[in-house]
């Protein structure tokens, strides 16, 4: 049963594992600005270990975000799926969370904002569109958390 299990395991991809962790931006080319990664994919400390509430911020927070709110895309074990759509392009994002820590990593795009350079889903280069909305969703969520 072990054995099997550990294979089972062996063949999970590791995008699917939900884990937020501290960011630390690797020397890679072609990148965008340190600061662009840092505004979208930098972890928030949350002030709760409470998940309920935790994934509660989450949600208002995409709601509440400045501009176009950003739609509810799926779920699971430790994480909520947020897309959004702007003329045509679309941008999914992975909002991880546990106990301490919440961190939006890239999951998928379609058009403008698709990643010219994805290392364990953190972009690392895109477009100047892509960094905007995701920060603000990325404050937004900040802030909901602040609140608890």
């Amino acid at each position: 049963m072990i054995i099997f299990a550990i294979f089972v395991w062996g063949l999970i991809p590791s995008s699917l594992l939900a884990e937020p962790a501290p960011l630390e931006i690797k020397k890679v080319k072609p990148k965008s600005s340190d600061r662009y990664i840092n505004a979208v994919h930098k972890e928030i400390v949350t002030k709760t270990d409470d998940l309920n509430k935790i994934r509660y911020a989450i949600l208002e927070g995409m709601l509440t975000t400045k501009g176009i709110a950003w739609l509810y895309d799926g779920e699971g074990e430790g994480y909520i799926l947020a897309r959004f759509t702007y003329r045509g392009d679309t941008n999914v994002m992975r909002i991880e969370y546990n106990q301490s820590l919440v961190q939006l990593k890239y999951h998928d795009a379609l058009g403008d904002y698709e990643c010219k350079n994805l290392i364990d889903d953190i972009c690392y280069k895109n477009g100047r569109g892509y960094y905007n909305y995701i920060k603000n969703l990325r404050k937004s969520i900040a802030r909901q958390l602040m609140r608890l």
